[in-house]
């Protein structure tokens, strides 16, 4: 996710509601505070940090594997993914001259910069959108892999087999959720951003409108498939959004 640290623009769980005079954005879920359990370093030049809570619930997410091996490969898949996803945010976001850094926390990453006075929709949109292309080209280069080593008929262990799958899975399909037009998904960030571009006055309002309905809609197909987790996330961004549209209404 893409949050400008007006936002989570980045990613990465950033929610802008009425601009503060600081004009930054408020973070949707809350401020993730440093602890002194997180992780810290330096990827490619970018401050990255990991928060404790970050583990748990990659680990709870993946308790269903039963094994522990299993569970090991499923955490180690999500970290690489989504490390992978908030970099893409970020380095977009320092070709454009910004200073950017990433946390991964308990509802997944964000890419947090302060955008420049020439930051224009092009640049935010490309800035949102390459989280997600970073994922998908994750996914392409390990299918490349696996379809080397399919094709030239390579036994591959059944741990091996389990990463390639957790990666195919989340590279591609939380990739593609990912572009829904709910905020603050990146695809919501899309969305809000476009609408705010042609209509000043009310776009932000019909953004969260939007992810209200797709979220909602979005929790009764998962519930229906008997995808819980995912209909949990949906149900709660919509809550979320309604809580914000409701702030922001009762503040004008």
């Amino acid at each position: 996710m893409k949050v400008v640290s007006f936002t989570d623009g980045t990613v990465r769980y950033y929610l802008p509601c009425k601009l503060l005079e600081t004009k930054r954005y408020q973070i949707m879920f809350g401020q993730i505070q440093p602890t002194q359990f997180d992780i810290e370093f330096s990827l490619l030049g970018v401050p990255v940090r990991v928060n404790p809570f970050f583990w748990l619930i990659a680990v709870i997410f993946g308790w269903n594997l039963r094994e522990a091996s299993l569970i090991i490969l499923w955490v180690i898949a999500v970290f690489f993914s989504i490390l992978v996803h908030e970099m893409g945010h970020a380095m977009m976001a320092r070709a454009f001259g910004y200073s950017p850094h990433v946390v991964l926390h308990q509802f997944g990453g964000y890419a947090s910069f302060i955008p420049g006075h020439r930051h224009t929709l092009g640049k935010s949109i490309a800035i949102s959108l390459s989280g997600p292309f970073a994922g998908f080209t994750l996914y392409a280069i390990f299918w490349g892999i696996y379809w080397i080593l399919y094709t030239n008929n390579v036994e591959v262990s059944r741990g091996l087999l389990a990463l390639f799958g957790f990666m195919f899975h989340i590279n591609l399909y939380w990739g593609l959720v990912n572009l829904l037009p709910v905020l603050p998904l990146d695809g919501g960030q899309v969305c809000r951003d476009t609408l705010l571009s042609f209509r000043r006055h009310d776009g932000e309002t019909l953004a969260m409108k939007i992810s209200i309905a797709v979220g909602i809609g979005m929790a009764i197909y998962f519930l229906k498939v008997d995808e819980r987790y995912p209909a949990i996330l949906f149900g709660l961004l919509a809550f979320q959004n309604l809580q914000a549209l409701n702030h922001r209404n009762n503040s004008w």
